[in-house]
């Protein structure tokens, strides 16, 4: 994970900057021109704030709820990494982050933390320990694929209700 920069104080922010959070479109107020340039990958749109370069959500974030990020991830609910509308942004820390993404290519199941175990020819599934890192919590070991979908869904809104809210 990329070191997050502190962002500058809030005030600075309100004179250099007019964000809209109806439409996401944040405005340098002395140029007038709309942030759209995009990161190297082509995902996230920046800013040059500062002699620096900023992932224009965060600011969006803190100009749309005066609350500070600090070293949370800003998440695109919508995973439009473009969309920087005030509903579309959350403040989530990387564990929970790490739950919004995609379906890895190996998985065959379809399901995150659902797979088929070949040695005991059944169907299991786990979750993420949210209180002790790199741990698992098992969940469902039977013959039932769709059992183990919902023992999987269910953990996940009991130990991560903030993703369903």
């Amino acid at each position: 994970m990329t070191a997050i920069n502190p962002l500058p104080p809030l005030k600075d922010l309100e004179e250099h900057f007019r964000y809209n959070p109806y439409t996401g479109e944040l405005k340098n107020w002395y140029s007038g021109n709309i942030a759209k340039r995009l990161d190297s990958r082509g995902k996230y749109i920046q800013v040059d704030f500062q002699n620096k370069v900023w992932q224009a959500q965060r600011i969006c974030y803190y100009l749309g709820t005066k609350k500070n990020p600090g070293i949370s991830q800003i998440d695109h609910e919508d995973r439009v990494y473009t969309n920087n509308k005030l509903e579309n942004l959350r403040l989530l820390n990387n564990s929970r982050q790490q739950h919004n993404i995609d379906i890895k290519s190996n998985n065959k199941s379809g399901h995150t933390g659902v797979f088929w175990d070949k040695k005991g020819e059944k169907w299991r599934a786990y979750i993420g320990n949210p209180a002790i890192k790199g741990k698992k919590i098992w969940l469902y070991n039977g013959n039932s694929y769709d059992e183990a979908v919902k023992a999987r869904e269910d953990a996940e809104k009991k130990y991560y209700p903030e993703m369903y809210q």
